[in-house]
């Protein structure tokens, strides 16, 4: 069986643990309702969903423009140590 000092100490936790008793309610912009909060939902996750949309667009678009990543350099004809040597062309 507990003794006093243990069911005191339960009581304590217990109470520690239920601080506040009462919360307060949640602020409401006045439409409390089930079918205005589906709707504001609805709003929120379609306009999400327009701008991940547009997101992926704008990465997709860039992703298409810069393809290849590593373009191959551009064909000159000459290449480093060709003999541009200015003072061997002069003799």
């Amino acid at each position: 069986m507990p003794t006093p000092k243990e069911n005191r100490k339960k009581v304590d936790e217990a109470d520690k643990e239920s601080f506040p008793a009462s919360d307060p309610p949640a602020w409401t912009s006045g439409a409390a309702s089930p079918e205005a909060d589906a709707r504001r939902a609805e709003k929120a996750a379609e306009k999400a969903g327009k701008e991940r949309e547009a997101e992926e667009e704008a990465v997709d678009e860039t992703l298409d423009e810069s393809f290849p990543a590593s373009d191959p350099p551009s064909w000159t004809g000459t290449h480093a140590g060709d003999g541009h040597d200015s003072a061997k062309k002069k003799k």
